[in-house]
Protein backbone atom coordinates (compact mmCIF):
# COMPACT_ATOMS: atom_id res chain seq x y z
CA UNK A 1 0.00 0.00 0.00
CA UNK A 2 2.35 2.53 -0.99
CA UNK A 3 -0.06 5.15 -2.83
CA UNK A 4 -2.18 7.76 -0.79
CA UNK A 5 -5.41 6.48 -0.64
CA UNK A 6 -8.09 9.63 -2.45
CA UNK A 7 -10.10 10.09 1.01
CA UNK A 8 -14.13 11.92 -0.48
CA UNK A 9 -14.74 15.28 1.59
CA UNK A 10 -17.33 13.64 2.69
CA UNK A 11 -16.05 10.44 4.29
CA UNK A 12 -16.64 11.69 7.86
CA UNK A 13 -20.09 11.39 7.54
CA UNK A 14 -20.55 8.26 6.04
CA UNK A 15 -21.49 4.85 8.05
CA UNK A 16 -18.75 3.13 9.73
CA UNK A 17 -18.65 0.14 12.06
CA UNK A 18 -17.29 2.26 14.79
CA UNK A 19 -17.79 6.19 14.78
CA UNK A 20 -14.17 7.22 13.71
CA UNK A 21 -12.17 8.88 16.81
CA UNK A 22 -9.77 12.55 15.70
CA UNK A 23 -7.39 11.66 13.44
CA UNK A 24 -8.99 8.80 11.46
CA UNK A 25 -11.40 8.66 8.46
CA UNK A 26 -13.26 6.00 6.92
CA UNK A 27 -11.65 4.70 3.56
CA UNK A 28 -15.18 2.79 1.87
CA UNK A 29 -18.13 1.84 2.87
CA UNK A 30 -18.41 -1.15 5.47
CA UNK A 31 -18.47 -4.50 4.10
CA UNK A 32 -21.20 -6.87 5.54
CA UNK A 33 -20.76 -10.84 5.07
CA UNK A 34 -22.67 -13.67 6.03
CA UNK A 35 -22.36 -17.52 6.50
CA UNK A 36 -23.00 -17.99 3.30
CA UNK A 37 -20.09 -15.11 2.23
CA UNK A 38 -18.36 -14.93 5.10
CA UNK A 39 -15.84 -17.11 2.51
CA UNK A 40 -14.94 -14.53 0.66
CA UNK A 41 -13.49 -12.33 3.33
CA UNK A 42 -11.59 -15.53 5.40
CA UNK A 43 -11.10 -17.91 2.91
CA UNK A 44 -9.44 -21.00 4.36
CA UNK A 45 -10.61 -19.64 8.20
CA UNK A 46 -14.52 -19.50 7.83
CA UNK A 47 -15.09 -23.01 9.02
CA UNK A 48 -13.45 -22.02 12.10
CA UNK A 49 -16.24 -19.48 12.58
CA UNK A 50 -19.12 -21.21 11.19
CA UNK A 51 -19.29 -23.92 13.47
CA UNK A 52 -18.63 -21.49 16.54
CA UNK A 53 -21.88 -19.72 15.92
CA UNK A 54 -21.03 -17.39 13.13
CA UNK A 55 -24.10 -15.19 12.15
CA UNK A 56 -22.72 -11.90 10.68
CA UNK A 57 -19.65 -9.93 10.21
CA UNK A 58 -18.98 -5.76 9.67
CA UNK A 59 -15.70 -4.96 7.93
CA UNK A 60 -14.06 -1.61 7.26
CA UNK A 61 -11.28 0.07 6.68
CA UNK A 62 -9.93 3.79 8.43
CA UNK A 63 -6.83 5.94 7.07
CA UNK A 64 -4.77 7.86 9.59
CA UNK A 65 -4.17 11.38 8.87
CA UNK A 66 -0.71 11.45 10.65
CA UNK A 67 0.09 7.80 8.46
CA UNK A 68 -0.09 8.32 4.51
CA UNK A 69 0.58 5.03 4.28
CA UNK A 70 -1.54 3.72 7.31
CA UNK A 71 -4.52 1.50 7.09
CA UNK A 72 -6.78 0.66 10.49
CA UNK A 73 -8.93 -2.26 9.61
CA UNK A 74 -11.85 -3.27 12.00
CA UNK A 75 -13.78 -6.55 12.36
CA UNK A 76 -16.69 -6.82 14.07
CA UNK A 77 -17.69 -10.61 14.18
CA UNK A 78 -21.63 -11.30 15.68
CA UNK A 79 -21.25 -14.63 17.06
CA UNK A 80 -24.72 -14.62 18.12
CA UNK A 81 -23.80 -15.30 22.44
CA UNK A 82 -20.74 -14.19 25.10
CA UNK A 83 -19.49 -17.78 24.43
CA UNK A 84 -19.52 -17.92 20.59
CA UNK A 85 -17.72 -14.46 21.18
CA UNK A 86 -14.95 -15.70 23.45
CA UNK A 87 -14.27 -19.40 21.88
CA UNK A 88 -12.76 -17.62 18.55
CA UNK A 89 -11.12 -14.93 20.96
CA UNK A 90 -9.34 -17.87 23.00
CA UNK A 91 -8.47 -20.27 20.36
CA UNK A 92 -6.97 -17.70 18.05
CA UNK A 93 -5.00 -15.83 21.25
CA UNK A 94 -1.73 -14.21 19.38
CA UNK A 95 1.89 -14.99 21.10
CA UNK A 96 3.40 -12.08 22.92
CA UNK A 97 0.16 -10.60 23.69
CA UNK A 98 -0.75 -8.43 26.85
CA UNK A 99 -4.14 -7.93 28.48
CA UNK A 100 -5.91 -4.38 27.97
CA UNK A 101 -8.80 -3.33 30.51
CA UNK A 102 -10.96 -2.37 27.57
CA UNK A 103 -13.18 -5.44 28.40
CA UNK A 104 -12.63 -8.14 30.75
CA UNK A 105 -11.50 -10.44 27.60
CA UNK A 106 -9.45 -8.00 25.72
CA UNK A 107 -5.33 -8.18 24.65
CA UNK A 108 -2.82 -6.20 22.51
CA UNK A 109 -0.42 -7.36 20.29
CA UNK A 110 2.35 -4.91 18.28
CA UNK A 111 -0.16 -4.24 15.61
CA UNK A 112 -3.64 -5.25 16.44
CA UNK A 113 -6.20 -5.19 19.66
CA UNK A 114 -8.60 -8.13 20.10
CA UNK A 115 -11.74 -8.87 22.54
CA UNK A 116 -15.03 -9.22 23.00
CA UNK A 117 -17.79 -7.43 24.04
CA UNK A 118 -21.38 -9.32 24.42
CA UNK A 119 -21.60 -11.43 21.70
CA UNK A 120 -19.20 -9.71 19.42
CA UNK A 121 -15.79 -10.67 18.43
CA UNK A 122 -13.69 -7.71 17.73
CA UNK A 123 -10.07 -7.45 15.74
CA UNK A 124 -8.69 -4.10 15.21
CA UNK A 125 -5.80 -4.12 13.05
CA UNK A 126 -2.96 -1.83 11.90
CA UNK A 127 -1.95 -2.68 8.71
CA UNK A 128 1.27 -0.25 8.92
CA UNK A 129 3.40 0.72 11.47
CA UNK A 130 1.91 3.56 13.95
CA UNK A 131 4.17 3.97 16.50
CA UNK A 132 3.44 6.26 19.55
CA UNK A 133 -0.58 6.66 17.67
CA UNK A 134 -0.78 2.50 18.35
CA UNK A 135 -3.43 4.03 21.57
CA UNK A 136 -5.94 4.61 18.51
CA UNK A 137 -6.44 1.11 18.50
CA UNK A 138 -7.28 1.35 21.76
CA UNK A 139 -9.52 4.51 21.42
CA UNK A 140 -11.58 2.67 18.97
CA UNK A 141 -12.07 -0.31 20.97
CA UNK A 142 -13.31 1.82 23.84
CA UNK A 143 -15.41 3.70 21.47
CA UNK A 144 -17.16 0.54 20.37
CA UNK A 145 -17.58 -0.54 24.01
CA UNK A 146 -19.46 2.89 24.38
CA UNK A 147 -21.65 2.95 21.55
CA UNK A 148 -22.67 -0.74 21.44
CA UNK A 149 -24.89 -1.35 25.05
CA UNK A 150 -25.04 -5.28 25.69
CA UNK A 151 -26.67 -7.33 28.59
CA UNK A 152 -24.04 -9.18 30.73
CA UNK A 153 -20.90 -10.83 28.70
CA UNK A 154 -20.14 -13.41 32.11
CA UNK A 155 -19.70 -16.90 31.17
CA UNK A 156 -21.04 -18.53 34.28
CA UNK A 157 -18.81 -21.88 33.63
CA UNK A 158 -15.52 -19.97 33.58
CA UNK A 159 -16.39 -18.60 37.22
CA UNK A 160 -17.00 -22.66 38.12
CA UNK A 161 -13.25 -23.76 37.30
CA UNK A 162 -11.33 -23.65 40.73
CA UNK A 163 -9.11 -20.52 41.26
CA UNK A 164 -6.26 -23.02 42.88
CA UNK A 165 -3.36 -23.29 40.46
CA UNK A 166 -5.38 -21.88 37.49
CA UNK A 167 -3.10 -20.40 35.32
CA UNK A 168 -4.32 -16.68 34.28
CA UNK A 169 -5.60 -16.17 30.71
CA UNK A 170 -5.49 -20.24 29.90
CA UNK A 171 -9.22 -20.35 29.75
CA UNK A 172 -10.71 -21.33 26.34
CA UNK A 173 -13.82 -22.68 24.85
CA UNK A 174 -13.97 -25.14 21.85
CA UNK A 175 -17.30 -25.20 20.12
CA UNK A 176 -17.35 -27.99 18.09
CA UNK A 177 -15.29 -31.67 17.85
CA UNK A 178 -13.39 -31.32 21.26
CA UNK A 179 -10.40 -33.35 21.89
CA UNK A 180 -11.67 -35.03 18.86
CA UNK A 181 -14.61 -37.00 19.92
CA UNK A 182 -17.46 -35.75 17.79
CA UNK A 183 -19.92 -35.62 20.25
CA UNK A 184 -18.53 -33.41 22.49
CA UNK A 185 -19.25 -29.59 21.78
CA UNK A 186 -19.04 -26.16 24.34
CA UNK A 187 -16.44 -27.56 26.34
CA UNK A 188 -14.60 -25.23 28.08
CA UNK A 189 -11.22 -25.70 29.63
CA UNK A 190 -8.50 -24.06 31.61
CA UNK A 191 -4.73 -24.88 32.85
CA UNK A 192 -3.38 -25.40 35.82
CA UNK A 193 -0.04 -25.53 36.74
CA UNK A 194 0.52 -28.93 39.21
CA UNK A 195 4.12 -28.60 40.27
CA UNK A 196 6.31 -28.56 37.26
CA UNK A 197 3.20 -29.65 34.93
CA UNK A 198 0.59 -27.78 33.33
CA UNK A 199 -2.80 -29.84 33.38
CA UNK A 200 -6.35 -29.24 31.51
CA UNK A 201 -9.33 -29.29 33.57
CA UNK A 202 -12.84 -29.14 31.20
CA UNK A 203 -16.76 -29.04 31.84
CA UNK A 204 -19.76 -28.27 29.95
CA UNK A 205 -23.39 -27.70 30.97
CA UNK A 206 -25.56 -30.30 29.33
CA UNK A 207 -29.51 -30.08 28.31
CA UNK A 208 -29.86 -32.90 31.76
CA UNK A 209 -27.82 -35.17 34.14
CA UNK A 210 -28.52 -37.80 31.91
CA UNK A 211 -27.36 -36.23 28.97
CA UNK A 212 -23.82 -35.54 31.21
CA UNK A 213 -23.65 -39.14 32.46
CA UNK A 214 -23.64 -40.26 28.32
CA UNK A 215 -21.23 -38.15 27.58
CA UNK A 216 -18.89 -39.84 30.23
CA UNK A 217 -19.68 -43.48 28.98
CA UNK A 218 -19.42 -42.14 25.30
CA UNK A 219 -15.56 -40.87 26.22
CA UNK A 220 -14.50 -42.92 27.70
CA UNK A 221 -15.55 -45.47 24.95
CA UNK A 222 -13.70 -42.99 22.58
CA UNK A 223 -10.68 -43.62 24.45
CA UNK A 224 -10.72 -47.31 24.77
CA UNK A 225 -11.27 -47.65 21.28
CA UNK A 226 -7.87 -46.48 20.64
CA UNK A 227 -6.42 -48.58 23.39
CA UNK A 228 -7.17 -46.57 26.55
CA UNK A 229 -6.44 -48.94 29.73
CA UNK A 230 -8.83 -48.85 32.68
CA UNK A 231 -7.31 -47.42 35.73
CA UNK A 232 -9.06 -47.54 39.08
CA UNK A 233 -9.56 -44.05 40.58
CA UNK A 234 -9.70 -43.74 44.19
CA UNK A 235 -11.86 -40.24 44.63
CA UNK A 236 -15.18 -39.40 46.17
CA UNK A 237 -16.96 -38.66 42.72
CA UNK A 238 -19.52 -41.33 41.97
CA UNK A 239 -19.32 -42.68 38.60
CA UNK A 240 -16.04 -41.35 37.30
CA UNK A 241 -13.60 -43.10 35.09
CA UNK A 242 -9.98 -42.77 34.58
CA UNK A 243 -8.09 -44.07 31.73
CA UNK A 244 -4.65 -44.36 30.62
CA UNK A 245 -3.90 -43.57 27.35
CA UNK A 246 -0.65 -43.00 25.51
CA UNK A 247 1.61 -42.72 28.82
CA UNK A 248 -1.13 -40.08 30.11
CA UNK A 249 -4.36 -39.89 31.90
CA UNK A 250 -7.92 -39.03 31.72
CA UNK A 251 -10.38 -38.18 34.18
CA UNK A 252 -14.00 -38.14 33.11
CA UNK A 253 -17.31 -37.59 35.46
CA UNK A 254 -20.77 -35.87 35.77
CA UNK A 255 -22.51 -33.90 38.37
CA UNK A 256 -26.03 -32.67 37.69
CA UNK A 257 -25.73 -31.79 34.59
CA UNK A 258 -22.32 -31.06 34.25
CA UNK A 259 -20.10 -32.88 32.23
CA UNK A 260 -16.39 -32.20 33.57
CA UNK A 261 -12.85 -34.42 33.92
CA UNK A 262 -9.31 -33.83 33.40
CA UNK A 263 -6.71 -34.32 30.80
CA UNK A 264 -3.17 -35.29 29.64
CA UNK A 265 -2.47 -35.35 33.04
CA UNK A 266 1.51 -37.33 33.70
CA UNK A 267 0.42 -39.36 36.98
CA UNK A 268 -2.86 -40.57 38.56
CA UNK A 269 -2.62 -38.77 41.58
CA UNK A 270 -2.38 -35.22 39.60
CA UNK A 271 -5.63 -36.13 37.66
CA UNK A 272 -7.47 -37.40 41.08
CA UNK A 273 -6.25 -34.29 42.82
CA UNK A 274 -7.63 -32.19 39.49
CA UNK A 275 -10.53 -33.76 38.91
CA UNK A 276 -11.32 -33.92 42.89
CA UNK A 277 -11.11 -29.59 43.13
CA UNK A 278 -13.18 -29.26 40.29
CA UNK A 279 -15.80 -31.89 40.98
CA UNK A 280 -16.23 -30.00 44.64
CA UNK A 281 -16.08 -26.38 42.99
CA UNK A 282 -18.83 -28.03 40.57
CA UNK A 283 -21.12 -29.41 44.23
CA UNK A 284 -20.36 -25.73 45.94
Amino acid sequence: MGATPVVPAQAESRETVIAPIPGLSAFDEPESYSPDTLWEKINGQAEFYLPAGFESLQSQLYTVAEHADAFIEVNIYNMGNPANAFSVFSLQQRENARSIDVTPMAYQTENAVYFVHGPYYIEIISMAPLGADMNMLNQLARQFVNDTPVQSTAINELSLFPRENQITGSAAMISKDAFGFDRLDQIFTVTYRLGQDQVIAYLSKRKSAADAEDLVSGLYAFFKDFGATDIKQNTSIIGARMIEIMGTYEFMFAIDNYFAGVREVPTPKQAEKLAQMLAESLQK
